[in-house]
């Protein structure tokens, strides 16, 4: 109907022109050519607008625009503020053309080339991108002139699939429900943007920025993240399973609730971080840090933490079941409540760290430091702490049952009321060591040093 509408206004047009040009040609009057000349203008721009090709005045060149409509290629031009809503531009070549404030919207790009273009501010919101090239493209916000804002790039619900994104701006742009998955986004720059509910599988997003960027229940399982910066991030309820993010910086990032099973985080920067209730099963962490990151109720089972800072670290009613910790530094960390059993510390530092009810049976210990440490009513049944550190640690109504505590150093350690039943105390310090109310029931203590008269049978 619209077009049909058009069409009318066309001939109505062109025999106003007609008559024009007749009675100028009639009375021999050529100043009529400049009245020609308008009309003719005003005759492109109808039928421009018939193609869903038009810009606002001082805007988009006319030149370029119907150029674009003829060849499906316009690099270099400039088409500022142009109206291109649901226009069909699939394998179009616009590299380096300055689209900044077009409107976009429901245009097919599929494939297109929009290498080094200005989108600035651009309206893209469920616009096709598969497999466009915007590689080095300006997607951030745009600086208005005479309001003195910015207005930022729209590809909300916009289908990105497999896009070249990389060295990409995107600086403040809303991508919320956006189709990334397998985009190429190396080094691109996505900071403060909004990525809510993006699907972000498979994407490549090596060293790109994404610092302050909203990714709540963004979907970035098997994504590349190597070296991507994410500080104070938003990623509640994100799924990032399996993904590679060795050396990632996720300091003071959110990741409540968010599911990061088997994931590579060697070398990651989580300090500060909020994991509340994350799932971490199988997930690596080596040299990671984590220092004063907050895991309450997380789910490490499995986890390698191996030579982790995790001092200050918050693990209340943390599940490490099975985890590695080896030579991780657990200083000061509070790990009330949490479950270990069956996990390797061996070497660890868990100096005043808080374990008390903390369960870590048949765990292994050995040459563990937990020194001060607080352990009131752990259980430690058949544990493995031999030649382990416990100078003034606080065992008091333990449960340390067939514990192995060859060579321990319990110098000044607080055993009162402990169930030390079938224990091998060889060759452990005990010097000073309260051991009021425990229980010593076939314990191994024959050849315990220090230990005081009064404890033997």
């Amino acid at each position: 109907m619209r077009t049909v509408n058009n069409l009318r206004w066309i001939c109505f047009l062109i025999s106003v022109l007609i008559k024009v040009i007749g009675a100028g040609k009639d009375k021999g009057e050529w100043q009529t050519f400049p009245m020609m000349s308008n009309m003719m203008g005003l005759l492109v721009f109808i039928g421009l607008m018939t193609q869903g090709l038009v810009a606002p005045a001082n805007a988009a060149n006319s030149r370029h625009l119907e150029q674009l409509r003829t060849t499906n290629s316009c690099s270099k031009c400039d088409l500022r503020d142009a109206q291109l809503t649901r226009v069909n531009l699939q394998k179009a070549d616009l590299s380096d053309a300055n689209l900044e404030g077009a409107n976009l919207e429901g245009a097919n790009l599929s494939n297109a080339k929009l290498n080094r273009t200005q989108l600035q501010g651009a309206k893209l919101s469920g616009a096709i991108l598969a497999g466009a090239n915007l590689r080095q493209a300006k997607l951030g916000a745009r600086q208005q002139e005479k309001e003195k804002e910015t207005v930022p790039t729209n590809l909300q619900n916009a289908d990105l699939q497999g896009a070249d994104l990389g060295s990409a701006d995107l600086t403040k742009a809303k991508l919320m429900g956006a189709n990334l998955r397998e985009a190429k986004l190396n080094y691109a720059q996505l900071s403060s943007a909004n990525l809510e509910k993006a699907d972000l599988t498979r994407s490549q997003l090596g060293a790109a920025n994404l610092s302050g960027a909203n990714l709540k229940e963004a979907q970035l399982n098997i994504a590349t993240l190597n070296g991507a910066n994410l500080t104070s991030a938003q990623l509640i309820g994100a799924s990032l399973q399996t993904i590679s993010a060795d050396s990632v910086n996720l300091s003071g990032a959110d990741l409540r609730q968010a599911n990061l099973s088997e994931a590579n985080l060697d070398h990651a920067n989580l300090k500060g971080a909020s994991l509340q209730d994350g799932v971490l099963i199988a997930a690596t962490l080596r040299n990671s840090e984590m220092s004063g990151s907050k895991l309450q109720g997380a789910t490490l089972k499995g986890a390698d933490l191996s030579r982790a800072n995790l001092s200050g670290a918050n693990l209340e009613n943390a599940d490490l079941t099975n985890a590695k910790l080896a030579s991780t530094n657990l200083t000061e960390a509070q790990l009330t409540g949490a479950k270990l059993p069956s996990s390797y510390l061996f070497s660890a530092n868990l100096t005043k760290a808080n374990l008390n009810g903390v369960d870590l049976r048949q765990a292994l210990l050995r040459s563990a430091d937990l020194t001060n440490a607080t352990l009131v009513g752990a259980t430690l049944e058949n544990a493995n702490l031999i030649s382990t550190q416990l100078t003034q640690a606080n065992l008091t109504y333990s449960n340390l049952t067939q514990c192995d505590l060859r060579g321990a150093n319990l110098t000044n350690a607080n055993l009162s009321n402990a169930n030390l039943t079938q224990a091998d105390l060889e060759l452990a310090t005990l010097a000073n060591a309260n051991l009021t109310g425990a229980n010593l029931s076939n314990a191994k203590i024959e050849d315990a040093i220090g230990l005081p008269p009064s404890a033997l049978p």
